[in-house]
């Protein structure tokens, strides 16, 4: 299998992208730290990991706090003796809690920024400590979104997180270059959940609805041998939304 023996460290583990690239990698062989914040959602995806035949291990884990972060790296690698691939996904938008930047509040502000981009930057730093420790050319990477590159009224503050979240990666990868290490960044567009109605499917070319796997399939190459010589790049998920010629708002 592509993945056998790889240990793979993902935040937002129990969420729909996070949570289906999770099993994903157990089912090509790899040993799975599923990481989120929601200690009901973990058990799910590693009860289904293990129920396949996989080994995963769940970690209750808040992003935003770098100690808990360093820990959860360190209780991986305790585990499974390596961490090969962190993929950050844990993050969102402020949803129901949007407002236009005139009219956002601090606490929201604080939040969004928090969990998508400094859980990735602390994510990013304590796996990038272990592969350089550890002398493996490790696999780094994080979920912005559309978002980042086109902007998105009512969601500055996330979009600001996740363009963080990208020159942040793009920065590490020419740090972590020398060590074999790359970093990429997957930017999804309307990622719709099963059950979930909207026009999604208007508002990109391709007409079709981005799901989890979609993405998830990115994720998989980019942690790949295939692409060991890809570094410090955004690969766009959105069915040619960001085209910015159609769509609701882009």
């Amino acid at each position: 299998m592509k993945f056998e023996n790889k240990a793979v460290f993902i935040t937002g583990g129990g969420g729909y992208i996070g949570g289906t690239a999770a099993r994903m990698f157990a089912k090509e062989g790899a040993f799975v730290a599923v990481c989120d914040i929601n200690q009901e959602t973990v058990d799910k995806t590693v009860n289904d990991i293990v129920n396949e035949g996989g080994r995963a291990i769940g970690i209750a884990l808040n992003v935003t706090n770098s100690k808990e972060v360093d820990e959860a790296v360190l209780k991986t690698v305790e585990t499974f003796g390596h961490i090969d691939i962190m993929v950050h996904v844990a993050g969102g938008s402020a949803r129901a809690r949007s407002r236009m930047l005139i009219d956002q509040t601090d606490d929201v502000i604080q939040d969004i920024i928090g969990v998508n981009m400094f859980g990735g930057i602390y994510a990013s730093r304590a796996a990038a400590r272990e592969m350089v420790k550890a002398g493996n050319k490790g696999r780094i990477i994080n979920i912005s979104s559309v978002v980042a590159l086109n902007g998105l009224r009512g969601h500055a503050d996330y979009a600001a997180a996740k363009g963080g979240l990208i020159a942040m990666s793009r920065s590490l990868a020419k740090e972590l270059a020398p060590y074999g290490i790359t970093v990429n960044t997957v930017a999804p567009g309307i990622v719709q959940r099963p059950g979930e109605t909207n026009d999604a499917v208007n508002t990109n070319f391709l007409g079709e609805k981005c799901t989890a796997e979609d993405v998830a399939h990115v994720i998989m190459f980019l942690s790949s041998e295939e692409a060991h010589f890809i570094t410090g790049q955004t690969y766009v998920v959105d069915g040619g939304r960001g085209l910015a010629m159609k769509g609701t708002d882009v």
